[in-house]
């Protein structure tokens, strides 16, 4: 099991006994507001893995390897952003689908650049923004969001060397 996970699970019921024994208010509305996290959650989990485990038959490890791959240097960067930038669907859409691209040979450049391409710009939330931003503003924000994600692949990728 992942030690890190481990470590936040311990910390998490660390912090959860204290609370019970000095604050149990603080401690029982966060079991509650825990719940309703879990039951909201739990279908887009459940969904998203299965649609990754779908996806993930489609991707043949050679295709993603030479397209997204080290050896596909910066164009798999930019392919990676440019994947990201389309992205529409949820984290627990998202993130399978990008441990999937790592899984299948993906270099870690690309796939930073995916998920942040995805975070900060979505072509599809574009239309949303020009109305409170202005055309200028969104495109100058759009275009700095994507130097971000392909300069922030290009370091990943040398830092995980």
């Amino acid at each position: 099991m992942d030690k890190t996970l481990l470590s936040f699970a311990a910390f998490t019921v660390a912090a959860y006994v204290a609370l019970w024994i000095f604050r149990p208010g603080i401690a029982s509305e966060g079991l509650e507001t825990t719940a309703d996290m879990f039951v909201q959650a739990l279908p887009w989990i459940v969904v998203s893995m299965l649609a990754a485990g779908l996806l993930s038959q489609f991707f043949h490890v050679h295709i993603v390897a030479r397209w997204l791959g080290r050896e596909a240097g910066i164009g798999g960067i930019l392919l990676g952003a440019m994947f990201g930038m389309l992205g529409t669907g949820s984290r627990w859409a998202m993130y399978p689908l990008a441990s999937g691209l790592l899984a299948a040979n993906a270099s870690p450049g690309a796939v930073f650049a995916f998920v942040t391409s995805w975070q900060l710009v979505s072509l599809p939330r574009l239309p949303a923004e020009v109305p409170f931003y202005g055309p200028e503003f969104a495109v100058v924000r759009m275009m700095v969001s994507i130097f971000i994600a392909v300069f922030g692949g290009i370091l990943v990728n040398r830092i995980m060397q």
